[in-house]
C-alpha cells in the first residue's frame, strides 16, 4: 500500500483515539500490517517505482505537515502518521537496491499474505481509505 495511504490512516487513528500516545503507537503500526492484507496495487511493480515512491513520500510529508501545522494537531498525534508509514521505508530501499534486497517489516516479507490486485481496483481501494481517513481527521477536530 502507498506510504501516503498509511500516513493518512495513522493520522485518522490518532485523531479518532485521541491518546495516550503509547497506546496509539502500537495500534498504528498494527494498522500498517492489517492494511497490507487488503488487496491493493503498489507502484513497486510499475516501470518507474522510484519516481512514484518519491512522489508518494512528498505527498506523505505534505499530509503530515498539513495535519500538524494547518489543522493544529498536537505533534505526538500528527507524528503517528509518519509512524504508520515508516515500515514502507524498507520497501523503498529494497526497490532502489533491487529485487533481492531484504525487507525487514513482517508484512513486506514474501511469505506474508500481501493483498494484491489490479491497478484500477487497487488504486480505488486506496483512494477510498485516504478519503475516509481525511474525513475522520477533519471530523475529530478540534484537538
Amino acid at each position: 500500500m502507498w506510504v501516503s495511504t498509511h500516513v493518512l490512516a495513522g493520522l485518522a487513528i490518532a485523531a479518532a483515539l485521541g491518546g495516550p500516545w503509547w497506546l496509539v503507537l502500537p495500534i498504528v503500526v498494527l494498522a500498517h500490517v492489517v492494511m497490507d492484507l487488503i488487496p491493493h496495487w503498489d507502484y513497486t511493480v510499475s516501470k518507474h517505482p522510484v519516481v512514484y515512491g518519491c512522489c508518494d513520500f512528498a505527498a506523505s510529508l505534505t499530509a503530515w505537515l498539513l495535519a500538524w501545522f494547518a489543522l493544529g494537531m498536537p505533534f505526538w498525534m500528527a507524528f503517528m502518521g509518519p509512524v504508520s508509514g515508516a515500515p514502507d521505508w524498507d520497501v523503498l530501499i529494497a526497490t532502489i537496491r533491487g529485487a533481492q534486497a531484504r525487507k525487514f517489516f513482517p508484512s513486506h516479507w514474501d511469505s506474508f499474505p500481501h493483498g494484491r490486485s489490479g491497478r484500477a481496483w487497487g488504486i480505488g481501494v486506496q483512494v477510498v481509505i485516504m478519503a475516509a481517513s481525511v474525513g475522520v481527521v477533519l471530523a475529530a477536530r478540534p484537538y
